[in-house]
């Protein structure tokens, strides 16, 4: 594989799509566009609704490597034992795939799972093997020209995961993406592409894991496409070291009866900003989006969800809850529309911050758009302050100490989220990573 160089100009794009196994066709024209795409697309301005909380106009995309090639494992014996201890406690999974910087380097799938017709694999080989799979599904519900990063993400994305589950399957064990950074300086554009087809069942977990780095940017995106009365389960854990860009687009499409409940994990990255949306089309479609942060030091953290009822007698329930503590400060700004034709639709969007330090800080926008004359039940919650004091003196009345107290705090403030976890081994893994964000160090003022 050739060199793709620093930046993203021209020379790194044709030297990316040199390199031996890349796509050509259909594809690559695809690509070609999104580079003109990201060519023409100015930098997200704060002056704009959507961005105001989050300024990139001096981020210098000229300063990240475009590609990092790593060797390809045979087996889970021969893949590098950081990358094995990233994937955490995984407990039973039917399927596992690894992503070692720009490199799928390993994808199994259970031969159980495989000869009930699942697909899963990277796109990359997706692309090669079995392109029909991806049409109208690869950048069919995030487009391109979506934002400038979405288009470099279009242009210059390598690996990703593609799941696909016939009508009628159920998959009954979970299965994990693991995208893994320890390249100083890289971008890396994580792409889950997840088809159920009618009456399909899956459990999905994607999770990016790095140490700290210098620098890094993700930049993800996440397409969701929930078949007629099917059911998916989908979290994701961002858990990317200090020095890391992470952007994220996650939106999911739900046809006649489908369900999908998702969960946001974020704990990690020095600016995380997240996109989360829902489009209910279908008739009787039910959406669930949870989302826990915790912000550290001067972490910065920028949620966006939306709510789109485009079907009638569609339900939708967010619950956003986030801890900020230090200097780090958190965003959250969701919308519930209800479309003109839409009925009898209930909708319900809450989000709640905990400040644990004077200098942390959390805003709250909620908004509802409804566009229906038809009787609709919508509303929405938000709430930012410290830890209540009243609570903390009366358990520090009974002889627990100070940060015990607030440790106890803390957990009950999430747990509302936590009991609406199944999987035991992601709710452990929460609760773990909940506590050990509470056994640092305060930092300085």
């Amino acid at each position: 594989m050739p060199e793709a160089g620093i930046g993203f100009k021209r020379e790194a794009f044709d030297a990316l799509m040199a390199g031996d196994g890349f796509d050509a066709g259909s594809l690559h024209r695809f690509r070609e566009r999104a580079l003109a795409e990201f060519e023409a697309i100015p930098m997200p301005s704060p002056e704009t609704e959507e961005w105001r909380h989050t300024d990139l106009r001096e981020f210098d995309l000229d300063s990240y490597e475009a590609y990092r090639e790593e060797h390809p494992a045979d087996t889970l014996d021969d893949v590098k034992p950081d990358l094995l201890e990233a994937v955490g406690d995984v407990g039973d999974r039917a399927g596992l795939s690894i992503q070692h910087n720009s490199t799928v380097v390993i994808s199994h799938l259970d031969p159980e799972a495989a000869a009930k017709g699942v697909t899963f694999a990277s796109l990359d080989d997706i692309a090669h093997t079995r392109p029909n799979l991806l049409a109208n599904r690869l950048h069919a519900a995030v487009p391109s020209d979506r934002s400038r990063f979405t288009a470099l993400h279009a242009a210059f994305r390598t690996g990703g995961t593609f799941v696909h589950v016939p009508a009628g399957v159920k998959v009954d064990l979970p299965l994990q993406s693991l995208t893994y950074v320890d390249h100083d300086g890289l971008a890396v554009f994580p792409h889950s592409v997840i088809a159920l087809e009618e009456g399909a069942e899956l459990t999905f977990i994607d999770r990016y894991v790095s140490p700290d780095l210098g620098r890094a940017l993700s930049d993800a995106v996440v397409e969701i496409y929930a078949g007629p009365n099917s059911r998916l389960r989908y979290v994701v854990l961002q858990e990317w070291g200090q020095g890391v860009t992470h952007l994220s687009v996650q939106r999911a499409h739900l046809d006649r009866d489908a369900e999908v409940r998702t969960l946001a994990v974020a704990f990690g990255a020095s600016l995380g900003r997240a996109e989360a949306e829902s489009l209910l089309t279908g008739d009787g479609s039910t959406s669930e989006m949870l989302g826990v942060y915790f912000g550290t030091g001067e972490q910065h953290f920028d949620h966006r969800s939306i709510q789109d009822h485009v079907g009638s007698q569609t339900s939708s329930d967010l619950l956003y809850k986030g801890v900020m503590r230090d200097r780090s400060d958190a965003v959250y700004s969701g919308t519930v529309v209800i479309r003109q034709g839409a009925h009898k639709c209930n909708a319900y969007q809450t989000n709640r911050n905990i400040l644990l330090s004077e200098t942390a800080k959390a805003h709250s926008i909620p908004n509802l758009e409804i566009l229906s004359n038809d009787p609709v039940k919508c509303g929405h919650a938000a709430s930012v302050g410290p830890v209540d004091e009243d609570v903390l003196f009366y358990l520090q009345s009974r002889g627990i100490p100070f940060e015990e107290a607030e440790r106890l705090v803390v957990f009950g403030f999430f747990q509302e989220v936590l009991d609406r976890v199944t999987l035991p081994e992601v709710k452990g893994s929460l609760e773990r990573a909940i506590a050990a964000e509470l056994e640092r160090e305060p930092e300085e003022a």
